[in-house]
């Protein structure tokens, strides 16, 4: 097993030098330098979750590993996300290809020596915490098809902090790749990156979860042969829909977050459908939702209240109708991620002419992802990467961050129609 077990006790020897006294956040209890039962327990668990993935893995997407940080050469900084930094590195040595999704039985196998793949740290991650465990967990869960794929597991001994090593996506995220693509993109490339990220979206749901962290940062993106692949990432708070988190601290980027999530309702996977409604009018709009805005609680307030962004005039209405049924504010009306699929697929059987039937739908499709509306949309786009809107210092757009603002909002929404009531009173006392 790669001397996974060995590997195992040097880190809890080391581990002993890195940690400080202090009370420990999950079973509560004081310790000095760490808390042995936790951590030993976490250790147990990433060994067996690594040792079970191998003997047991009929594709090559569900086996993870213990991988050497000494195996990953050239690393660079990315990117600082909400619970933690990203880095782009090549693994020297280890990784093992096959035929993408095939048998590990029946495929060809060979090994690729310099496999360029990110490396996913931890904010002051010296042990292994419950968070860490769920990532890793989630991440072989749903270690397949439109969902960034995981490697392994590893620690840079300089500062001690543990790291996942996955997928790296060559043209970053959907912010990134609307801004330094805007040239090649057109109907047929939008609608096939909308299917993409439905079918990570489904994936998820279909394994009864819900992601729980669904923005434009998470949707990663790589170009081969002219298509461009999307896939989801960032399954820290992805958690099973019939099991709600024992943390009930909200984290998330304001606009892509659900209203009856904000006012402290428990997540749906039709909050999710909610952040794919946002990510639709950041494609067609080429700008972050509210990016005139704070994201502070005037915004969440009015998020409550009803107020989404604005629909460009160029935007074609089967795409507008569906991204305000994405956006509807009661739960129960926005489309499972199934019926958004089958939305989606047509559109792109007709674009990409390779549906000859519905005859009177390829003709309403067609007219609506006019060129003259793609004209218009790639306008926009090209001038939006020429000026773009100047962020406020409230705008982490692509980082989580603790959104607590349920108990105001209440108040505040509760306030409002004790007014609307008083006054529908006055009213009919007047007359």
């Amino acid at each position: 097993m790669e001397n996974i077990e060995d590997n195992m006790e040097n880190m809890k020897d080391d581990i002993e030098n890195s940690c400080t006294s202090s009370r420990c956040p999950e079973c509560g209890n004081k310790f000095y330098y760490y808390c042995k039962p936790c951590n030993f327990a976490h250790f147990n668990k990433i060994d067996k979750l690594i040792q079970n993935s191998q003997p047991n893995a009929n594709y090559r997407y569900k086996l993870i590993k213990w991988i050497e940080y000494s195996n990953l050469k050239n690393i660079e900084f990315v990117a600082h996300g909400g619970f933690g930094s990203v880095y782009k590195a090549i693994w020297k040595g280890d990784p093992i290809e096959e035929e993408p999704y095939s048998n590990i039985n029946k495929s060809k196998v060979y090994r690729n020596c310099n496999k360029k793949v990110a490396i996913k740290k931890f904010r002051n991650a010296t042990s292994i915490s419950s968070e860490f465990l769920n990532e890793v967990r989630n991440n072989l869960e749903l270690n397949y098809g439109y969902c960034n794929l995981i490697y392994g597991v590893t620690r840079d001994p300089q500062n001690g902090e543990f790291a996942i090593v996955i997928e790296f996506q060559n043209d970053g995220n959907i912010r990134e790749l609307v801004k330094k693509s805007h040239s090649i993109l057109n109907w047929k490339l939008i609608v096939f990156i909308l299917i993409g990220i439905s079918n990570g979206l489904c994936a998820v749901h279909s394994k009864n979860y819900h992601h729980r962290d669904f923005h434009s940062g998470n949707i990663l993106n790589s170009t081969y042969g002219g298509r461009i692949y999307s896939v989801i990432s960032d399954f820290g708070l992805c958690c099973p829909a019939n099991q709600n988190s024992v943390d009930k601290t909200l984290y998330g980027v304001l606009p892509f977050v659900a209203p009856e999530v904000l006012r402290g309702g428990e997540f749906t996977k039709a909050a999710d459908i909610y952040g794919f409604g946002m990510l639709m009018s950041e494609l067609i709009s080429g700008e972050a939702p509210f990016i005139d805005r704070d994201y502070d609680l005037h915004l969440a307030l009015d998020i409550c209240k009803g107020e989404r962004p604005p629909i460009p005039e160029y935007t074609p209405e089967p795409y507008a109708a569906l991204m305000k049924r994405c956006w509807d504010p009661i739960p129960t009306n926005r489309p499972s991620v199934y019926e958004l699929g089958e939305k989606i697929a047509i559109w792109c059987d007709i674009i990409h002419e390779l549906s000859h039937s519905r005859v009177a739908m390829k003709q309403e499709i067609e007219k609506e992802f006019s060129r003259e509306r793609e004209d218009r949309w790639k306008a926009r786009l090209a001038e939006l990467a020429t000026k773009p809107f100047s962020l406020k210092k409230s705008q982490n757009m692509l980082t989580s961050k603790q959104l607590d603002y349920s108990k105001q909002l209440t108040q505040l929404l509760e306030a409002k129609d004790v007014e609307m009531e008083t006054n529908d009173n006055s009213t009919l006392y007047n007359l």
